[in-house]
């Protein structure tokens, strides 16, 4: 089966490149709503031929745009969520050049930026804030690193700031939390790419394990006026901590998996923040 899996992922891309990247170009110059179908539609495929199975339970909030702020644990986590809803997606600027995953964040019209880059620092929040003001929605993970998933680590006031700005000006999108988490479908499982594993053995291993559940829980909207990014840091990560609790309580801790862990600390891996 994962051979298999590896030669439908090979063709998958190659369509790709041939097909829905110049007509996800197209479309996107021009404004074609087809934009958000081919994007949808094409990370529902790449979810089942890498064999993750996507369990979203409840919705964003009905009020547009949102701001999603979720949990990161690998970078199947973007192709998840994309595969539920047309998101735009934050990330490094290094990922665009990456194999595979520079595909798909071109695809998703992902905002780059550049670590350690201060001078960036407010062009970023500029397009974050334009993505918004135009109607779509965002995604962030203001945690800045994937882990192992065992845990929420602190998130980054700094991701908030287009939030705080643009609520100055009296704008007020929808700050949605998420909490992101993977099992066999009885057991927590450790799916993430992080430490110094390369990509193409991490996806060989994905693809092996076979049955895998990306579960995405949708938590109520956060009131976003008159509260500044480091209160609305806080806010949301103990509302994703408490949705990743809530579900856990129905999961056993993770089997062995086909990755090492560190047992001191979650490991992580600055994949895409």
């Amino acid at each position: 089966m994962a051979y298999l899996r590896a030669l439908a992922f090979a063709l998958t891309l190659t369509g790709a490149f041939i097909f829905l990247v110049p007509l996800q170009a197209l479309a996107r110059r021009r404004g074609w709503p087809i934009q958000h179908v081919v994007q949808t539609r094409f990370c529902r495929l790449v979810c089942a031929v890498i064999g993750v199975k996507v369990d979203a339970r409840s919705a964003l909030p009905s009020k547009a745009p949102r701001f999603v702020v979720a949990n990161h644990v690998s970078w199947t986590d973007i192709v998840a969520l994309a595969s539920v809803y047309p998101l735009v997606f934050l990330a490094k600027s290094e990922v665009a050049s990456w194999p595979v995953l520079g595909l798909l964040a071109r695809l998703q019209g992902t905002v780059f930026v550049k670590r350690g880059a201060r001078q960036d620092i407010a062009r970023v929040n500029d397009a974050l804030a334009d993505v918004l003001r135009s109607g779509g929605d965002l995604v962030v993970f203001p945690e800045g690193t994937s882990s192992d998933g065992a845990a929420v680590l602190p998130f980054r006031s700094a991701h908030f700031a287009p939030l705080e700005a643009m609520a100055a000006r009296g704008e007020a999108p929808t700050l949605a939390p998420v909490a992101i988490s993977y099992s066999n479908g009885a057991r927590r499982i450790d799916v993430g790419w992080y430490g110094d594993m390369t990509f193409l053995p991490h996806l060989w291993s994905l693809m092996k394990r076979g049955r895998t559940q990306c579960h995405i829980m949708f938590g109520e909207a956060i009131e976003t006026s008159d509260k500044d990014r480091k209160t609305l840091a806080a806010e949301t990560h103990a509302c994703v901590q408490k949705l990743l609790a809530s579900h856990g309580r129905n999961l056993a801790s993770p089997q062995s998996s086909c990755f090492e862990t560190v047992a001191a600390q979650p490991p992580q891996h600055e994949d895409c923040l």
